[in-house]
């Protein structure tokens, strides 16, 4: 069926392209012969336009409608109106396309033609006379002010024709209600039309010229546009529409033209188009009835040729792929499924015969390195088995230990964390078993959440094994970091021969790895460099006296940084620059070294002010080092924070004994002037020399600690005795500001007034009245 709608469909596609493309090269040519009109067209309102521009800008017209000579001369105005008339007639002879034009002069009502002088009426009478163009109308359109523009008139021939002409109105600027003159300049409307008779649409359609107010200036038909006209979709520049009237409808083509701003419309009959269009239209339907039958036969013989191998395939395959066909289902669809079920389940079986190889492998290589070979079953055999070939009888093992990957996670996204783990695994095994199988042959499997590589070397020498063991090593570590940024940490065992030396190589390997606690992370660790079978107590001893602990302890308490990190580095580099201490050893040092920083802290501070309860994650981390460049670089962050933590503690000490200080000596001050304020002595100068203080800078003091001024406080102080003194009333003013402190009585009214708002005299009266 697709088949037989293909050719029906591509005939459809055919005839709609057919048509759009010749509406499209039809209205193309429409808008180009519409195009060639306006071209001729405005060449002729060009000359329009250039006639009235010399007939405004002649000389002589200025002078006669400009020139104030004829108030002085009027009889020189019939002479130069005459000489106006003469150069009108050269005209004649440089403006060939132009029928008709002359000048009218308002103030005059007379019309200058070219070697003419008449007047208004007559003029009308021999050049416009008709019943459609009344005298009135043409007077109007004559004293109109201020117009410049194209307009629809009709003139007389020299045969006494009436005939319809393209005037160009121009009038000359006045400040009267009509204009000085008006330019009128006509072209005939069968000069015009004569450009498009010989286009066949043209002539078969209307094609007109309007205006800027939507009148007919040129039609080919006498008929003008319908009332009912869209005028509105006339727009600037080219446009497009169809129009309907009386059961016709019509293709409308408008364009305008920027040099006289007119419209040139056509409007051509949609069947004028279309008789060209009806050929591909029977032609299309005639093949399309063709394409339907001839496709039916066909279609129907292929359907029985090729139908009865699908019927035999279904029945084969019917009821032997655990599936039945019962006929509702599509016959190709079941044949799909039949087929892509079975090879779903060879697959299946393919892939799990693989994995539990792969499986199976890797737990044979790990009984090898564990040393728990099973010997009911013979080794060579499970070799055989799995794939492994011996070159040799020796083997080293090789210890993989992933160092923190983020960068490597980093760029893996769209998987989760358990894949991605999964992928570099992958990845290390993959790069370490190529460079073993180089020169020698590489098994790596995951023994205890740990990759391990089995080598079996070819025949060399044991120092030769040795060294390519090596340069495996190296160059794994290497291409990971450089292609992967994977960071390994690789432990090496000794060279070992015989099956049962595998498990003894992969002991060996772990212990190396132990190393790393004190070689550093992403080292190439070598058992046989590394192991001592005896070592001497000295040699396992570390360096850390109880004299530098305690230093160390001191300088930490006093939060002196720098010399803190001295003397970890110095004991840091005393136990690793020597002979490589052990495992064990390397372990009680960081112990001793931690438990000496709990110590130090402990001291410092209790309870909530306690540095270990302000940041608990400090331990956290210094305790889960793996590595004592690790524990180096976060005992010297602890270090720096708890220093700080001591000096800023230190400084908070004192400054509260300082502020204890001060206001121990502020008190001794208001006591002191409490005491002796009734002494006139009493002054800045005399408490400074009393407490042996320059007075201006304990005047200071006072005021940073009270927020009041010295002065100001001792005589508020009189002030306020002064008001106890008035409230006995046994004592006169003088007395009062005697006992007071006062020398003299005016200076404690100054004074009792800044502070009271009163004078003493008005204080003593109101008390009187009080007690009254």
């Amino acid at each position: 069926m697709a088949i037989l709608l293909l050719p029906v469909m591509i005939s459809i596609f055919v005839y709609i392209n057919s048509k759009t493309t010749l509406e499209s090269e039809i209205h193309k040519a429409n808008n180009s012969l519409l195009k060639q009109v306006r071209e001729i067209m405005d060449n002729y309102f060009q000359s329009m336009e250039r006639l009235n521009f010399e007939m405004t800008w002649n000389l002589q017209v200025q002078e006669l409608l400009y020139s104030n000579k004829y108030t002085s001369f009027p009889n020189d105005y019939t002479y130069d109106l005459y000489r106006v008339s003469e150069n009108f007639n050269l005209y004649n002879s440089t403006y060939l396309f132009v029928d008709l034009f002359y000048m009218y002069m308002a103030d005059t009502n007379t019309v200058v033609l070219p070697g003419f002088i008449r007047s208004a009426s007559y003029t009308y009478q021999t050049q416009h006379s008709n019943p459609f163009f009344s005298y009135e109308q043409w007077r109007s359109i004559v004293r109109h002010k201020d117009f410049k523009g194209f307009l629809p008139m009709m003139r007389i021939d020299v045969n006494g024709k009436i005939i319809k002409t393209a005037a160009y109105i121009s009038t000359f600027r006045s400040d009267k209600d009509a204009p000085l003159a008006t330019n009128v300049i006509m072209i005939d409307q069968s000069r015009i039309l004569g450009a498009i008779q010989n286009v066949e649409l043209f002539n078969k359609g209307r094609v007109l010229i309007v205006n800027r107010d939507n009148e007919v200036l040129i039609s080919n038909s006498a008929e003008g546009l319908p009332s009912d006209f869209p005028y509105e979709q006339l727009a600037s520049g080219s446009n497009f529409f169809y129009y309907k009237k009386g059961g016709e409808r019509y293709e409308v083509q408008s364009i305008q033209s920027d040099r006289s701003g007119l419209k040139y419309v056509s409007m051509i009959p949609s069947s004028l188009y279309w008789q060209k269009a009806e050929h591909v239209r029977r032609l299309t339907y005639v093949s399309i009835l063709i394409s339907l039958l001839g496709g039916g036969l066909l279609t129907y013989i292929f359907l029985q040729k090729n139908y009865t191998p699908v019927r035999r395939l279904v029945q084969a395959f019917s009821g032997k792929a655990n599936m039945s066909y019962g006929g509702e289902h599509n016959e190709f669809h079941f044949i799909e499924q039949a087929i892509g079920s079975t090879l779903n389940e060879m697959k299946q079986m393919m892939d799990q015969m693989k994995s539990q190889h792969q499986i199976l492998r890797s737990n044979f290589i790990v009984r090898l390195l564990k040393g728990r070979v099973d010997g009911r079953l013979p080794v060579d055999e499970s070799m055989t088995t799995f794939n492994i070939t011996l070159l040799s009888d020796n083997f080293a093992v090789m210890l993989l230990y992933v160092e923190a990957s983020a960068p490597f996670h980093d760029r893996i996204e769209g998987i989760d964390e358990s894949e991605k783990l999964k992928l570099l695994q992958f990845i290390v095994g993959n790069v370490v078993e190529e460079l073993a199988d180089q020169h020698h042959h590489g098994y790596v499997t995951e023994v205890d959440q740990a990759l391990v590589c089995l080598t079996n070397f070819s025949h060399k020498d044991a120092e030769e094994l040795k060294e390519d063991l090596l340069r495996i090593a190296r160059e794994a570590q290497t291409f990971l970091n450089t292609h992967y940024h994977i960071h390994l940490t690789l432990s090496l065992s000794s060279i070992h021969s015989g099956i049962n030396g595998i498990s003894k190589a992969y002991v060996e390997a772990l212990d190396a790895m132990e190393y790393k606690l004190v070689m550093g992370s992403k080292e190439i660790l070598s058992y046989a460099e590394l192991h001592k079978a005896d070592l001497e107590d000295a040699e396992n001893a570390y360096y850390f006296p109880l004299q530098v602990e305690q230093q160390l302890i001191n300088y930490v308490k006093a939060g002196d940084f720098v010399r803190s990190r001295e003397t970890l580095d110095e004991i840091i580099r005393r136990n690793l620059n020597r002979t490589p201490i052990s495992v064990a050893v390397a372990r009680c040092l960081m112990l001793d070294l931690v438990s000496t920083m709990l110590k130090t802290i402990s001291e410092i501070g209790a309870g909530q002010e306690n540095f270990l309860f302000q940041n608990p994650k400090q331990i956290e981390r210094l305790t889960s080092c793996e590595t004592i460049q690790d524990m180096q670089q976060q005992l010297t962050e602890l270090l720096m924070n708890v220093c700080e933590y001591t000096s800023a503690k230190s400084q908070q000490s004192i400054q509260q004994s300082r502020q204890q200080s001060l206001k121990k000596l502020m008190d001794r001050v208001t006591a002191f002037i409490n005491e002796n304020f009734h002494d006139p002595r009493l002054n800045i100068s005399m408490i400074g020399n009393h407490f042996d203080m320059k007075p201006a800078y304990l005047s200071k003091l006072f005021k940073d600690h009270t927020g009041e001024g010295l002065l100001n406080f001792i005589n508020k102080a009189r002030v306020e005795r002064a008001k106890h003194l008035i409230a006995d009333r046994t004592k006169s003013l003088a007395d009062v500001s005697r006992c007071a402190g006062f020398n003299e009585l005016n200076t404690f009214i100054r004074i009792f007034r800044k502070y009271e708002g009163i004078t003493p005299g008005r204080y003593k009266e109101m008390m009187e009245e009080k007690s009254e």
